[in-house]
């Protein structure tokens, strides 16, 4: 099975103004980085989102996201966000948001 190209358009707009955006292919599927550091992606037709802490919260309120496991590890700090929530603006505008916050966080990988 390949990716969304559904997705992969909505993260190429939507990561276009983010500094030193990098997109990579990888999990199958496309990943997008910034200073080295992967922040979203898309695995099938999933939204991969790296969000430390803050995913948990996210899973807690919302059925739409769940644990990122596709390698039948559970990655902390990683979720999962199903296409009905990622279809819906809203919904994926504000996990982008929370996901571009944490990622300014995270170290420069050179």
């Amino acid at each position: 099975m390949g990716y969304s190209a559904d997705l992969e358009k909505i993260l190429d707009e939507t990561t276009s103004t983010w500094a030193t955006v990098q997109k990579k292919k990888m999990f199958g599927g496309v990943v997008y980085m910034t200073h080295g550091n992967i922040c979203v992606g898309i695995w099938q037709d999933q939204l991969i989102i790296r969000a430390g802490e803050a995913v948990n919260t996210m899973m807690a309120n919302d059925d739409r996201f769940r644990p990122f496991d596709v390698t039948g590890r559970v990655m902390k700090g990683w979720a999962i966000l199903s296409p009905e929530g990622w279809r819906d603006a809203t919904v994926r505008r504000g996990a982008i948001k929370i996901v571009s916050d944490f990622c300014r966080t995270l170290p420069k990988k050179e």
